[in-house]
């Protein structure tokens, strides 16, 4: 993860085309730049329920933790689930590897 990104500037647009630009292939089409944006928030609130955010040297995270939470996450929102039912869980893990790979070209 990027060091402290409460300081970095993160820009939700730029994440998505980032994100969607470099999920491998298998995850390509899979997932609407809504689904993608929706994923980045739950990273974040991850990050900040956690503390990670108030760390002033760089954090090493769980990605199965984070893959984990943000599943949950998911499932447990009942209205987006409902909206969004093709999400498939075994993708999800390319989306917040790609998301932290953005975070890591904020320096």
């Amino acid at each position: 993860m990027a060091e402290n990104l409460e300081n970095s500037v993160f820009d939700d647009q730029e994440a998505v085309k980032y994100i969607q630009a470099n999920l491998p292939q298998e995850a390509k089409g899979k997932f609407t730049d809504d689904e993608v944006l929706y994923i980045s928030d739950l990273v974040y609130e991850y990050y900040e329920v956690n503390g990670f955010l108030e760390e002033e040297d760089e954090v090493e995270i769980d990605i199965e933790d984070l893959t984990e939470y943000v599943v949950r996450a998911l499932k447990k929102d009942v209205e987006f689930h409902q909206t969004h039912p093709k999400i498939d869980p075994e993708l999800v893990e390319w989306v917040v590897r790609c998301e932290m790979d953005y975070e890591d070209t904020l320096g």
